[in-house]
């Protein structure tokens, strides 16, 4: 996690004795009606109005400018930071303009920043908390693996960044940072999962992760290992993980406050810790990015931290399925048939559609052990989402319309946005076998939707969602607070929507 600290300073911005002061501004509005800016702009002598009236900053969206204050304030430098126009101004937004103030100072080689919120509609809180995720994802980095320096872009001297509070509000922001920086420091533990390289991280080390993860944070933890998964006959994650000398694990970490025993909710992530296709071997263009293929169950790690750390009120278990796909002697070969902990038989069409094997038999676990009120499994399951979607919405589809609507309200909230898609019955006609029950893979129409489909089997009746993540938990285009590599997607969206999870899917602490 980032050394940055993010404090709440009720301090007016001409008072804040700091090496950059960070003010934001709207697109098209002349300084005179802008909030705050009227102010110090008397302070110095009319140079923003100069300056932005005149056109030479217009404050687009995430744009900045450094000026120098001349003394006129405790500051030295003033960084101007565009919020883009008003309308249809949003928390994500924010935590953009966030983001590139606090890669701004870096860049810089200053040791403090302080931030002043922009005066907008948006609730105090919510606001300090996407500024404090913004400037926090902002400056993340991977530095584990290099060995020398990097002078341009290793000035790490920023360690403390001020949000400014007026009068009455600091509290409210406050907690906002608080819940930001939690949130933030669960993502950097996903986004360092998934960066990592396969060589390190394995099966067993997601395991030793999640065991560390009990031990801090009062969760429980227990590791399915290769016998208990013969016993328990989970023939597709077993089946998955037979190409590979890595043993397979099913990890299953318990959240319960204050020893709850209700009907928790489950969130199931797809642990491929690296995905070669097996016999159906992926073309090697990119394949070095396979290493992130259990951004998923990164994710259930991650949200499992961060709702211990708020102290969520209700019982959920995160269950991670992990494997590596490799081809060798005794992966498993398309036409194989295996047979799944449910009792269902599988026909493998295609060993590369590997994660909607091993989260059968992780789904079918949770189902049989936990009877949990509702589950959540998300994945980086197929390409064709990629094709549907794109990199900007991860594709939905489930059996619970209210657990959708609330995904999809969180998923504006954070800005990991969720899409769904259908599924009717027609679908799960597409995987019917000739000479199993099922088979993993109903060619290329609707691909995305025949791997929800493929999961639904092992649900039974419980209220369940699927994630396709495979379009957002990576990017090779760095983004205001979401560098090159591994997004962190999925911690933000699902922490939002089980604090905001609909009546008729919880039941009451016991």
């Amino acid at each position: 996690m980032s050394m940055v600290s993010v404090v709440v300073k009720r301090l007016k911005p001409e008072n804040a004795d700091v090496e950059v002061l960070a003010v934001p501004v709207w697109q098209g509005r002349p300084v005179a009606e802008q909030e705050g800016l009227a102010a110090l702009d008397r302070r110095l002598a009319g140079l923003l109005r100069d300056y932005i009236d005149s056109g030479d900053f217009v404050g687009t969206r995430n744009s900045t400018a450094l000026l120098r204050t001349q003394g006129k304030l405790k500051a030295p430098r003033l960084l101007l930071v565009g919020l883009g126009k008003p309308e249809g101004f949003g928390l994500d937004h924010l935590r953009q303009a966030s983001a590139s103030a606090a890669t701004a100072a870096r860049k810089l080689g200053v040791a403090t920043l302080a931030m002043q919120p922009p005066a907008c509609a948006l609730e105090r809180t919510a606001m300090a908390q996407a500024m404090t995720e913004g400037a926090l994802l902002g400056l993340y980095r991977l530095r584990k693996y290099k060995t020398a320096p990097d002078e341009e872009n290793d000035k790490d001297n920023l360690h403390e960044i001020q949000l400014l509070a007026a009068s009455g509000e600091q509290q409210e922001l406050t907690r906002g940072v608080t819940r930001g920086e939690i949130l933030a420091e669960a993502v950097t533990l996903v986004r360092d999962l998934v960066n990592s390289p396969g060589n390190e991280i394995t099966p067993s080390y997601l395991a030793e992760t999640a065991q560390a993860l009990a031990q801090q944070h009062g969760l429980r933890c227990t590791v399915l290992r290769q016998e208990e998964l013969r016993a328990l006959q989970m023939g597709c994650l077993l089946g998955v993980a037979q190409g590979s000398a890595q043993p397979p694990v099913l990890i299953v970490l318990e959240y319960a406050p204050h020893g709850a025993t209700e009907a928790p909710i489950a969130l199931v992530g797809k642990g491929i810790t690296f995905d070669s296709g097996g016999i159906s071997l992926k073309p090697a263009a990119n394949m070095e990015d396979m290493k992130m293929d259990m951004a998923g169950g990164a994710a259930v790690l991650g949200t499992l931290q961060a709702l211990a750390k708020l102290r969520y009120p209700r019982r959920v278990v995160g269950l991670v399925p992990a494997a590596e796909n490799l081809p060798s002697g005794h992966a498993i070969k398309p036409g194989d048939v295996l047979r799944a902990m449910s009792g269902k038989t599988v026909e493998v069409i295609n060993t590369d559609a590997e994660g909607r094997l091993i989260l059968a038999d992780a789904l079918a676990y949770a189902v049989q052990t936990f009877k949990p009120a509702c589950i959540i499994d998300l994945a980086t399951l197929t390409g064709a989402v990629v094709i549907a979607l794109g990199h900007h919405a991860i594709g939905m589809m489930g059996t619970s319309e209210p657990l959708m609507a609330c995904l999809r309200a969180a998923g504006e909230q954070t800005g990991e946005r969720v899409w769904p898609l259908p599924l009717f019955e027609e679908y799960s006609k597409q995987i019917k076998s000739d000479i199993a029950d099922i088979k993993n893979t109903g060619g290329r129409e609707a691909g995305s939707i025949i791997g929800g489909a493929f999961l639904k089997e092992f649900v039974g009746d419980t209220p369940w969602v699927h994630l396709d993540i495979a379009g957002t938990a990576w990017t090779r285009e760095a983004k205001p607070y979401i560098p090159k590599g591994a997004t962190g997607v999925g911690v933000r969206l699902l922490t939002e929507a089980l604090f905001n999870l609909p009546s008729e899917l919880t039941t009451p602490a016991a």
